[in-house]
């Protein structure tokens, strides 16, 4: 399991490859609260290389979420794969995160929430 991760601006994509279970959620973890310490407040958790999430990688997303949003930041989704998107939804999580189709339309809804907080 790997977790690629891109910066475009302010935003900060995070990109976990195969099944986000225990063993790779704290390592997903390790690396959220790096980069929340330096300074991300967006970011875009990109799951098309996911193909499995469990209880603990929704933790870890629940946990991110009510952070970033602590910060004033937005965590948003993109490139489920139905049977992640499934987990998600019954999970309730689409109460909480936005999900979009692709990283360009996340991204261009995290830098509209930027500009209206200013």
């Amino acid at each position: 399991m790997s977790i690629q991760t891109e910066i475009r601006g302010p935003i900060l994509i995070i990109r976990p490859e195969g099944s986000l279970n225990k063993a790779i959620s704290s390592e997903l973890e390790e690396l959220l609260t790096n980069e929340l310490d330096e300074g991300f407040r967006q970011i875009v958790l990109d799951f098309s290389l996911i193909n499995q999430i469990s209880s603990d990688g929704l933790r870890v997303i629940l946990n991110l979420v009510n952070e970033v949003r602590s910060l004033d930041g937005e965590v948003v989704v993109t490139g489920m794969l139905e049977q992640v998107e499934t987990a998600l939804e019954v999970a309730g999580f689409f109460r909480l995160i936005e999900s979009f189709r692709d990283i360009d339309t996340a991204m261009e809804s995290l830098l509209e929430i930027d500009q209206d907080s200013e």
